[in-house]
């Protein structure tokens, strides 16, 4: 059982409260922007959303049970990585290690999604290693402990791979919702790895899209507006070039795991369903009542995951 928090912990529980008392509020203003004014200026507006799709979010409060995870790590360390394209150099990527006394293990390496953290996969990581692998976690760009306030999906890629580079071979790589992305875009460019576990991910830019449009209610016209200014500064076959559904149909002489929970809310079974199909050698396991996050710490998803590695 978790011990009670003490002051300064509480008053982060308090502050984390208000704060999530004005989120609907502050939502609500929102959605009526881009809903109503988005109709009238959608280039201005437009711009706006544009922006906001690249910032990313860090939590001021880390769980009791990440802390408990990250102190069973062998080393916790910042490592400086030196891709000029990712515009920081160097760049300083906060890493978590788990080891085992026989150095030559298997190597797992573990990526975590949009606005999460290398310490979200601790449970997997403590898993992996009791069953005898060595692990590898860490906070992506502009993500935790790792600098900067925008990302995209190419940046975190080039972290992924610099990484892999350096810490490598890789046996596996398990990731979870954004993360899986990421790794089918980093597997394409020349990354290799043995096995690869999907959590929760997404599987189509599209979908992206979708989903960001309708949490702020975009007028259509502000929507069209990001799509082409996306297509302007990545090209016009984004989406073919990093949906996984199209990334992984290069990648069939990889086995994959691909686990989802038929309740999540965040991602929906669906985009696992179309990985799956798009994937050639790919088994798809189903949980149930786990939603998006829970699913990383749960005892019968991280078995599967060891047996299926194994």
């Amino acid at each position: 059982m978790d011990t009670p928090p003490n002051n300064s912990e509480s008053q982060d529980n308090q502050k984390k409260s208000k704060n999530l008392h004005k989120s609907p509020l502050l939502l609500a203003i929102f959605r009526l922007i881009f809903k109503y004014l988005g109709a009238l200026a959608p280039n201005l507006i437009g711009r706006w959303a544009y922006a906001l799709w690249f910032q990313t979010h860090r939590s001021s409060i880390i769980p009791k049970r990440e802390q408990n995870w990250l102190s069973t790590a062998s080393q916790i360390e910042t490592v400086n990585i030196c891709r000029d394209s990712i515009g920081i150099n160097p760049l300083p990527v906060m890493t978590y290690y788990w080891e085992i006394a026989n150095k030559k293990a298997p190597l797992v390496m573990l990526v975590h999604g949009w606005t999460g953290r290398g310490s979200q996969m601790g449970a997997i990581a403590q898993g992996l290693q009791k069953a005898g692998f060595r692990v590898l976690a860490f906070d992506n760009h502009a993500h935790d402990k790792t600098p900067g306030k925008t990302s995209t999906l190419f940046k975190q890629s080039e972290v992924q791979r610099e990484l892999s580079d350096k810490f490598g071979p890789v046996y596996a790589v398990v990731a979870h919702s954004f993360g899986g992305m990421v790794n089918a875009y980093s597997l394409s460019q020349g990354m290799e790895t043995q096995k690869v576990v999907n959590i929760s991910s997404p599987a189509r830019f599209d979908f992206l899209i979708e989903r960001f449009s309708n949490s702020l209610r975009m007028h259509h016209k502000v929507k069209d507006f990001i799509i082409t200014r996306f297509k302007e500064e990545f090209g016009a076959d984004l989406q073919q070039r990093v949906s996984a559904t199209t990334t992984s149909q290069q990648l069939g002489h990889i086995p994959t795991l691909i686990i989802h929970d038929e309740n999540d809310i965040d991602v929906p079974i669906s985009e696992s369903e179309l990985l799956h199909q798009a994937w050639p050698n790919s088994v798809l396991k189903r949980t149930k009542g786990l939603g998006h996050r829970r699913i990383l710490y749960d005892a019968q998803a991280i078995e599967s995951i060891i047996n299926f590695l194994k």
